[in-house]
């Protein structure tokens, strides 16, 4: 199965990397009707030390959202959840990196940006992220 710098591979060449440290790359993905939505992947352990890729995908800035309303929609997906860090809403998901296939990382990663894209245009009726 993959490991981190395997997913930075995927990555790097499927899509335009807009930042990258040692242990995040951060990229857009496009949506629908030529929105497009960003995503943020960090390398993260679980208490075991076991590594995963966490993904966040930004909805909106937490103080300009009904939150209520955010959360009931929230509930229909299937992945990921709605958390709030630094003042911006993200819808979060969590892959174990040696037990996904580099294919499993797109789908991770689409899973993710059509949930927060779908938020951010019902909730904001914008295309910011």
């Amino acid at each position: 199965m993959a490991g981190w710098d395997d997913l930075i591979s995927y990555v790097r060449v499927r899509y335009e990397v807009m930042r990258h440290t040692d242990d995040e790359v951060w990229f857009e993905l496009p949506t629908r009707d030529e929105r497009t939505q960003l995503v943020a992947v960090r390398r993260v352990s679980d208490a075991d030390g076991h590594p995963w890729a966490r993904l966040d995908s930004p909805v909106g800035r937490a103080g300009e959202l009904d939150l209520h309303r955010l959360l009931e929609l929230a509930a229909a997906s299937v992945v990921g959840g709605a958390v709030s860090t630094g003042g911006v809403v993200v819808i979060r998901h969590a892959v174990p990196l040696h037990e996904t296939a580099p294919a499993g990382f797109e789908r991770a990663f689409r899973a993710v940006v059509d949930v927060a894209d779908r938020l951010e245009e019902e909730l904001t009726g914008r295309d910011e992220h």
